[in-house]
Formats: structure tokens, C-alpha cells, sequence
């Protein structure tokens, strides 16, 4: 997969289901928990609609933000390089248990 052409829809087709963050010391699984487009964010020669990713993972070990690889498994498993993950406040619609992250794709 390609970040310029990536869209919202593998993170949507993986609601509920995991992703996994390859980071220097250990992988780890975080679950997405929601995807949301935003058009209003593209620029006039956009080759596609920006989107975030919410995601949920353990309490510990968590994430600083950073630079990830994610990746999931299977015969339909693809990998992204070089994501920029941050760790965010929970989001209102959850139970507010984990550590909750996003990314961004502008």
C-alpha cells in the first residue's frame, strides 16, 4: 500500500478487528475503533479524501508518539511505513479503558 493513494477504506473494513504497530523494542496490537474522513481538510489537488484512525491498545506497554510501521496479517495483510502515531485523550463514545492513539492521513 501507498500512503499517497491510501484511503479510509482498509482501516473501515478493520473496525473492531487489530492492526499491528511494529516499534523498535516489541510489535504491538491496537484495535481500530473508528475511522472518520474529513473532506473538508483535502487540498484543491488531493488524490484522496484525508481520514484519521482511532485506535486502542493496552495500558502498558504503551507508545510514545512517533513514526510506526503498521501492518496486519492474512492473505490480505498490508503494511504502511513510517505512520506518525500520538496518543490521545479517550474518545467520548468509549469506555475509557486502554490507551487510545490515532493517526493521521492528510
Amino acid at each position: 500500500m501507498e500512503l499517497e493513494t491510501l484511503t479510509s477504506a482498509p482501516f473501515t473494513a478493520r473496525i473492531g478487528a487489530h492492526v499491528t504497530v511494529e516499534a523498535a523494542e516489541a510489535e504491538l496490537a491496537l484495535e481500530v475503533i473508528g475511522v472518520k474522513e474529513n473532506p473538508l481538510a483535502a487540498g484543491p489537488n488531493a488524490q484522496r479524501t484525508p481520514f484519521n484512525v482511532t485506535l486502542r491498545g493496552p495500558d502498558s506497554p504503551s507508545l510514545a508518539d512517533g513514526c510506526y510501521h503498521l501492518r496486519t496479517d492474512g492473505p490480505d495483510g498490508w503494511r504502511l511505513e513510517s505512520c506518525y502515531l500520538n496518543r490521545i485523550i479517550p474518545p467520548a463514545n468509549s469506555d475509557g479503558t486502554g490507551a487510545f492513539y490515532q493517526v493521521i492521513f492528510g
